[in-house]
């Protein structure tokens, strides 16, 4: 190449001698000059490139290589190690597949268990019960008396009725015989003190005695043990509620329904009217079986619900009742159902209260409740 270039630069230099003198000789011979460069410089590029082997080109095209920014190095790590996933950078070509993205999921494990939903806690309190159906619980207290509650049960035997009795202890041993019945014919048989006193009114050992007693006297009355009590006058103290739901595992009952058939003077039609103006469904209906009044209301009001479509339980059925609804609730709902707060009972002053209304004990029939 050198050889070249040089005789070139020679010509050049004889172009200028005198045997070149002429003009247009030199322009020709300077012409024929780049010619023979041109045609040289394919010799020298090819002397500057190095072609790979034969086998480069189809290896080449068979295997296309990524640009270098995508190439991530891998190194080794410690075997106890993560594996560490190379992140290209965001001017990475990452070639595109044709495979449709895999979903990732969770795995759960075999002895996985699902979340458990608590149950409704227990109330103890209850003055009308939450249900879906027509379902309502009609309650006597006072008794028994000896001359309307009989007839009472008649009454609800014609009508295939079930109701729940909260008897007073000293009635109760007074008059057994009525006590045996009431259980006999499917009624509930509940506590509702010893001599009706204002419960707010007593001390623990007072309160203990009046419950106590009674408790004992339905269970040699009639061989069955009462689950609820209610209140003489509704009234009893947050703490003494609680007292009597730890020692005799009782339920406070209260009512939503007073048809006020305790006030002078008595009409049987006003009862009437009053409890089937305020009944829906849950329902807890408050009466005296110890008012002649009473009793005399009672074949048109039942007969006046049973036509509406409500349907006659027990407390204890209505009670239960509700916390089926409340669990059924609690198993289909995304989230636990609150619970409707426990009623504030008042303390009702002495002044308010009404008479003496138990039927007095008949000292001479009395049987004592320690034989």
């Amino acid at each position: 190449m050198g050889t070249i270039l040089w005789t070139l630069w020679n010509f050049d230099i004889l172009a200028g001698n005198a045997v070149f003198s002429c003009s247009t000789a030199r322009v020709n011979f300077r012409l024929f000059r780049l010619s023979l460069l041109a045609a040289a410089m394919p010799l020298v590029a090819a002397a500057d490139i190095k072609l790979p082997d034969a086998a480069a080109p189809t290896e080449a095209a068979a295997k296309p290589t990524l640009p270098p920014a995508a190439i991530t190095p891998v190194t080794a790590t410690p075997p106890a190690a993560a594996p560490v996933v190379p992140v290209p950078g965001p001017s990475a070509a990452v070639p595109a597949s044709s495979e449709p993205p895999l979903e990732i999921r969770r795995a759960i494990a075999v002895d996985e268990k699902a979340p458990v939903v608590s149950p409704p806690v227990s109330k103890i309190v209850f003055t009308r019960c939450e249900v879906p159906a027509p379902v309502i619980a009609i309650t006597f207290d006072d008794g028994p008396n000896p001359d309307h509650t009989p007839r009472l049960l008649d009454m609800l035997k014609a009508r295939n009725i079930k109701a729940t009795f909260f008897m007073v202890g000293r009635c109760v041993v007074t008059w057994p015989h009525i006590v045996k019945r009431i259980a006999d014919e499917g009624h509930e048989v509940a506590n509702h003190s010893w001599s009706h006193p204002l419960l707010t009114s007593l001390g623990n050992t007072s309160l203990d005695s009046q419950l106590q007693k009674t408790h004992d006297a339905i269970i040699k009355a009639c061989g069955k043990a009462p689950l609820h009590y209610r209140p003489p006058y509704g009234a009893i103290g947050m703490s003494q509620r609680k007292r009597i739901h730890e020692k005799l595992g009782y339920s406070t009952i209260l009512w939503d329904v007073d048809p006020l058939d305790w006030k002078t003077p008595r009409n049987s039609k006003k009862v009437e009217d009053r409890i089937l103006a305020n009944t829906k469904s849950g329902s807890i209906i408050l009466t005296h079986d110890i008012h002649g009044t009473t009793v005399d209301a009672m074949p048109a009001t039942l007969d006046a619900l049973i036509a509406r479509g409500y349907q006659f339980a027990t407390v204890s059925q209505l009670i239960e009742l509700e916390r089926e609804t409340a669990s059924t609730v609690v198993a289909t709902a995304p989230a636990p159902v609150p619970l409707t707060p426990e009623p504030t009972i008042p303390v009702v002053p002495m002044s308010t209260l009404p008479p003496e209304t138990v039927a007095p004990a008949q000292p001479a029939k009395a049987v004592s409740v320690d034989e």
